[in-house]
């Protein structure tokens, strides 16, 4: 098993999986494209969204019903999904290692392919929405199995 601090295991026992409820799609945008709209960021319409710009490129995860609305916004795009958003609910002190490496070891031993998304004190995994069932049980049992 990969290596993680003394109170990742602690963590990992007592996490919670919570899986929201919306499809969301990975979205990819060239690196000119014109300001996403300030529709992109109210709370009442985004649940969870994450954007990232790089040198290269815009990353956008988004909610399927979101994009469908703002698509038309955008000349050149490449879009991927459906995926579905797998939260573990606890919050994680800054200086915790070692927190996502078994997670994604259970789910790459199982041939699911993970988009690993981190906020300040939670992390989030994407996977592809026919994955969903089989991950969500993967990760109830192995979480089962740390907080023993």
């Amino acid at each position: 098993m990969a290596a993680r601090s003394a109170n990742a295991r602690n963590l990992l026992g007592r996490t919670n999986l919570v899986v929201l409820p919306e499809d969301y799609y990975l979205v990819r945008l060239p690196a000119n494209t014109k300001p996403i709209p300030g529709e992109w960021y109210r709370p009442a319409t985004t649940r969870f969204a994450a954007f990232i710009r790089e040198p290269k490129e815009i990353t956008l995860v988004i909610p399927r019903r979101k994009w469908l609305r703002m698509k038309t916004l955008f000349d050149k795009y490449k879009l991927a999904g459906p995926w579905k958003v797998i939260t573990f609910d606890i919050e994680l002190p800054l200086n915790v290692y070692g927190f996502i490496a078994p997670i994604a070891t259970v789910l790459a031993e199982a041939k699911i392919t993970i988009l690993p998304i981190f906020s300040f004190d939670r992390d989030h995994v994407l996977v592809r929405k026919e994955d969903l069932p089989r991950s969500v049980r993967i990760l109830r049992e192995f979480l089962q199995s740390v907080g023993a």
